[in-house]
């Protein structure tokens, strides 16, 4: 384009200098012509600017991060003058689309239209834009290129994935489903307008007394069992410091991890608990699929802005006195205050797992992770490459 710009140029310069030194009606035609060829493709390229048409659709804005989604979009040439070099340029920092480079070049004769059905993924978790980016027309003889800005561009809503666990290899073996329970999973609760016959062996302090005088039998009440949460999941929600794409990887691990687990356990009928500051402190308790699906159906819209360390959050559910749980963090950041409080939990009676989501592989965190492990502590560092599945799962033995 540089060069036809400069041939142009250079052009009229030298039909002004011919016109100048011999005059005549051939001459000056020759200079009114070369400056009136620029001005005709400037016109031709804002006419094409604003009359060519352009489609697109996906086949739901709804998504899952990773799914292949249908995807559309028509150029239209709906005028009576042939349209070229009109470049197509896609979204791309997010999301891909099948079999087709990033930026298609079409020419369209009057009436004419191209289509292109492929597919679309999404990469990331969140809202975002994705398809055309932009269309940039140029005119016959390349001296001008136009931008052209897609107003109504596509906003996708994302999803995370739920990776899927068999056997959740971080769980320490009172913990796992599939295996004994060293503790109850259950805590007593009330009914008192349900009640039965005394049996020997009944607690004397659950015997009605009013319903025993008016029946003139001994009455008890009658209890139901009501599942305690043996899981706490905490999630970090700090925001993190790295480049861009770093911070999108590292927060969808974090989430993944936490939906996985929680999921793990939903399906098999025990309870857990979510925990995470946004916009204050937040407990999600989740005892079927049901609930999950809410969870999991609200995590598009989970903000890494969080003004409360993760340390902070664990130490407020500890001092609840928790005995025999099974805590889970998922952090992107490894801190002094972090394993001190992790310490205490571990010595209050729980396991402790840690979901470190960070390419930190420096000295000083080395030790630390060290000294958490010799301490009890479970500490599992996810990379950026690591698929969250490979971790959290392991094969029966």
């Amino acid at each position: 384009m540089k060069i036809n710009r400069l041939i142009c140029i250079l052009s009229i310069i030298g039909s002004g200098i011919f016109a100048s030194y011999y005059g005549g009606n051939i001459p000056y035609a020759l200079f009114y012509l070369t400056i009136l060829i620029p001005v005709i493709a400037f016109i031709y390229t804002l006419y094409v600017y604003f009359r060519f048409k352009l489609y697109q659709t996906m086949d739901s804005f709804l998504v899952v991060k990773g799914d292949w989604t249908g995807y559309s979009f028509i150029i239209a040439n709906e005028d009576y003058v042939t349209f070229r070099n009109i470049k197509v340029n896609f979204l791309h920092d997010k999301s891909t689309i099948e079999s087709t480079s990033q930026d298609v070049n079409y020419s369209l004769l009057p009436s004419e239209r191209e289509r292109l059905d492929t597919k679309i993924k999404c990469n990331y978790r969140g809202e975002y834009y994705v398809g055309v980016d932009s269309i940039v027309i140029t005119d016959f003889l390349y001296l001008f290129a136009i931008t052209y800005p897609i107003s109504s561009k596509i906003k996708a809503v994302v999803l995370p994935r739920v990776v899927p666990v068999e056997q959740l290899g971080i769980a320490p073996p009172q913990i796992d489903v599939k295996n004994p329970r060293r503790f109850s999973n259950t805590a007593e609760g009330e009914l008192d307008t349900e009640l039965r016959k005394y049996s020997p062996g009944d607690s004397r302090k659950r015997i009605h007394w009013k319903a025993t005088a008016r029946q003139r039998e001994l009455l008890t009440r009658q209890y139901q069992n009501i599942p305690k949460s043996e899981i706490v999941l905490f999630m970090d929600l700090m925001k993190i410091k790295e480049d861009e794409l770093k911070v999108v990887i590292s927060e969808d691990k974090i989430i993944e991890s936490v939906l996985a687990i929680s999921n793990y356990y939903a399906l098999r009928g025990t309870p857990s608990q979510i925990i995470y500051d946004m916009d204050g402190k937040r407990q999600i308790d989740i005892s079927s699929k049901e609930e999950f699906n809410a969870f999991y159906t609200a995590c598009v819209s989970i903000r890494f802005q969080s003004n409360t360390p993760i340390h902070e959050l664990v130490r407020d559910r500890m001092h609840r006195g928790d005995e025999g749980l099974f805590y889970v963090i998922a952090t992107h950041s490894l801190t002094k205050e972090l394993y001190l409080t992790s310490w205490q939990v571990l010595s209050s009676g729980n396991h402790v797992s840690i979901l470190f989501i960070s390419d930190d592989i420096t000295d000083k965190t080395k030790e630390l992770i060290d000294s958490m492990k010799l301490s009890g502590i479970s500490v599992y560092q996810i990379m950026s490459e690591d698929e969250i599945g490979t971790v959290l799962n392991r094969e029966v033995g």
